[in-house]
């Protein structure tokens, strides 16, 4: 079975030898999208797509169907191609498994299938079966989400093309702050690049337009605490709690941030230093975390994290067994944490 990954799919790309049949899945949506269009658009000349091209929707379409257009001789043009979205191959019915063993090895050379599950539901256990008849034949291109300093390079190209200048530490800024989803961040990044209009993006122009998520807002907040900006972290408390947002969450993602910060400090002072978190405590894909927790523990004494861990513990055995507002237990210990911060008995 021939499988790729992203790079392997992209050397493919660029060598133009196609596989009769491709599918296309994984977590990644607007990759799985963008690539089943790189594909059609290489095997298909733009100018004869109305004659070569044939798109389905798999919710809706005869698998029979599909391999009949892609019996069909292209017009004017080396190939044709077959794109088919979201077909049932989970659970494949036993005559589409029929069908699909009979029909694939009888594909012209002319011909390409692509199959294209553009949502992350598919299930690839139960898509077994329909995986391994389509691998026989063709290519099985499993596309996962970009993670850490994965998205910053693509994030940079897309700037430029928008004449915008997207420096990396501010790529990682948007990341932080929109979530590691490419769709959203490529469109995240388009609302910035039209604010900003040219040159360089900066942190303030993310801050202006970028829709931030609830994860970069309760980072915000904990700066806000460390830093003993009570203002700033009491509106950022209000913007979750207006957002419905759940104490609980709140309080599970400060704690997670002290934790980074707490092995941050403790690493930096050992002899293998902060290289040895990745490994230990799978910050792989999140190496950002870790510069962001080097950064903050700078700014606090170790024994000071301790004494917020402590508070954070007792928070949250707080809101286990709390019957009044959830919410005031919150507020409260971001006093006890900003007296920690500024060097006070609590």
């Amino acid at each position: 079975m021939t499988t790729y990954n992203e790079a392997e799919l992209k050397r493919h790309l660029r060598t133009k030898e196609f596989h009769p049949v491709y599918l296309i899945f994984g977590d990644e949506n607007f990759l799985k999208l963008h690539y089943a269009e790189l594909l059609s658009s290489s095997i298909v000349d733009k100018a004869f797509e109305s004659m070569n091209l044939d798109r389905f929707d798999g919710k809706s379409t005869d698998l029979r169907e599909v391999f009949e257009r892609a019996s069909i001789l292209p017009m004017l043009s080396t190939r044709r191609c077959v794109v088919v979205e979201d077909y049932k191959l989970e659970g494949i019915s036993e005559s589409d498994a029929k069908l699909l063993e009979a029909s694939l090895p009888k594909l012209s050379a002319e011909s390409v299938v692509i199959f294209v599950q553009t949502t992350d539901s598919f299930n690839e256990k139960n898509g077994k079966k329909a995986i391994s008849i389509i691998g026989k034949y063709g290519a099985v291109c499993k596309l996962e989400k970009r993670r850490g300093n994965e998205l910053i390079k693509p994030l940079i190209s897309s700037a430029s093309k928008q004449d915008c200048v997207l420096p990396p530490a501010v790529a990682r800024y948007l990341v932080a702050c929109v979530g590691d989803d490419f769709n959203v961040l490529i469109n995240e990044l388009s609302k910035v690049c039209n604010y900003a209009g040219s040159g360089e993006i900066t942190k303030a122009h993310i801050d202006a337009v970028a829709v931030k998520t609830v994860d970069a807002r309760v980072s915000s907040l904990t700066r806000a605490l460390i830093s003993g900006d009570f203002e700033k972290a009491y509106d950022v408390l209000n913007t979750l709690v207006s957002q419905r947002v759940e104490p609980n969450y709140i309080l599970g993602s400060i704690i997670g941030t002290y934790v980074d910060m707490y092995r941050a400090k403790v690493a930096s002072q050992s002899a293998d230093g902060i290289k040895s978190l990745t490994p230990l405590f799978n910050y792989k894909g999140r190496e950002f975390a870790i510069n962001y927790a080097v950064r903050d523990a700078s700014k606090i004494e170790l024994s000071r994290i301790r004494s917020c861990l402590d508070e954070l513990s007792k928070a949250d055995m707080k809101l286990k067994g709390f019957g009044g507002s959830e919410v005031l237990v919150i507020e409260q210990l971001m006093v006890k944490l900003l007296l920690i911060a500024n060097g006070e008995r609590v």
